[in-house]
């Protein structure tokens, strides 16, 4: 199921956003936005899928970059609120768009999300999801294993998301046996 996080102003462009994604038997969680307040916080936490947002909240966020915020493997589709020429991107939805138009760019959207989850599934651990998996079962915080692997926190999450994902283990201590059980770590490791 693709986790989705609707980041838009008008009420009603949200509920028609929100009818258009509950017909598709992919759509999975769905939160919602109406400004960038908390916009941080929601993608760190909610870690979605699919992100469909508005363009001026797009540019209004004030802290850091959205790219920036953005996890590694989340797809983003951009509302913008002007009529886009005939050979506009796939991931850019007009507010003056058909439903039919709406509907096919969301559809390819979520299928191609939910064929990597697909793939994603039934593969085994990558060996830098063995390595994240290697530094949580010895303990370490998000902040301390991006800073040892030099990558950002959110890349952190989203490998942890995907390793939970595809062990199907959500606590630490399960992890932490998976990884002592197959000799990603060794029980003199632990302190």
């Amino acid at each position: 199921m693709v986790r989705i996080l609707v980041a838009e102003q008008s009420y009603l462009l949200r509920k028609g956003l929100i009818h258009i994604l509950r017909q598709f038997p992919e759509a999975g969680e769905i939160e919602v936005l109406g400004s960038n307040l908390g916009i941080e916080e929601v993608l760190q936490h909610f870690n979605p899928d699919l992100l469909i947002i508005n363009s001026n909240i797009a540019t209004s966020t004030n802290e850091k970059p959205l790219a920036d915020l953005i996890p590694e493997d989340c797809k983003v589709l951009h509302i913008i609120n002007t009529v886009l020429p005939p050979n506009a991107p796939d991931n850019q939805l007009s507010i003056y768009d058909s439903k039919v138009n709406l509907t096919e760019k969301i559809s390819l959207s979520l299928k191609s999300i939910d064929d990597r989850q697909s793939v994603d599934d039934s593969e085994e651990l990558t060996p830098r999801e063995k390595l994240i998996l290697r530094h949580v079962a010895l303990g370490k915080t998000n902040k301390e294993i991006a800073s040892d692997l030099f990558i950002s926190a959110h890349t952190v999450i989203s490998h942890r998301k995907n390793i939970t994902r595809k062990l199907d283990i959500k606590s630490v201590s399960g992890l932490t046996v998976y990884a002592i059980l197959n000799g990603i770590i060794k029980m003199e490791d632990i302190s």
